[in-house]
């Protein structure tokens, strides 16, 4: 899926200075849970793809993981260091686990459109989760807008890890993604835990086989 490997994880938004400080999230986790819904069903045959899982952000200063986990057992994670740009797939491909490698560069590169991008806040709030959100409209510069709800009593350090949201001051709480092929995926924030996070979780783990995203393309080719 296209969507899997996006995910996943910088001009500045026009945006209103808040009234208290902002905390920065160095240390913590993030969760949330999703799903991802296909096109409406055409016929009985076709019923259209519905699943949900749970995405977890691990942060520790320049270091993220994400881990995708959705209920049909697939699952996905991807590891960032934003200090030496370096990026690390976990997959596994016929029993085999493979660490590959990619940087940092090209998912900066991707969300190149998003950067520059004019927020403007609503005034309306909701809870997610019992979390307060703030509903907000991003506007992209080619016209495309993006309505969505943030938490915004933390700042992240590395926002670009939400590829239509790479500059924004606060947390991502209540969004929807669609994808070209018709596929849309919803994401709720269900728990923010600042806290310590340890450091083996940022490196690969023992029996994987460490290749480039050249080789591992030539295999799944």
């Amino acid at each position: 899926m296209q969507f899997l490997k996006s995910l996943a994880v910088v001009s500045a938004f026009s945006l209103i200075t808040p009234a208290y400080a902002q905390q920065k999230f160095t240390e913590g986790t993030i969760e949330y849970t999703i799903s991802i819904n296909g096109p409406a069903p055409t016929d009985y045959s076709n019923p259209g793809l519905s699943k949900a899982g749970t995405l977890l952000f691990s942060i520790k200063d320049n270091n993220v993981r994400q881990d995708l986990k959705l209920e049909d057992g697939y699952t996905y994670s991807r590891i960032g260091n934003f200090t030496t740009e370096k990026d690390i797939i976990l997959q596994t491909l016929n029993t085999i686990n493979y660490a590959i490698e990619t940087d940092l560069k090209s998912l900066k590169a991707k969300a190149g459109a998003y950067y520059g991008a004019k927020l403007e806040t609503t005034g309306n709030t909701r809870k997610v989760n019992d979390l307060e959100a703030q509903e907000a409209l991003l506007k992209y510069k080619d016209g495309t807008s993006m309505r969505f709800f943030y938490h915004k009593d933390y700042e992240l350090p590395h926002p670009e890890i939400f590829e239509r949201m790479p500059e924004l001051k606060g947390i991502p709480a209540l969004f929807d993604v669609p994808m070209s092929n018709g596929y849309v995926t919803h994401f709720e924030l269900r728990r923010i835990t600042p806290g310590p996070v340890g450091n083996t979780i940022f490196r690969v783990p023992e029996g994987y086989r460490i290749i480039s995203k050249k080789e591992y393309d030539k295999l799944t080719n």
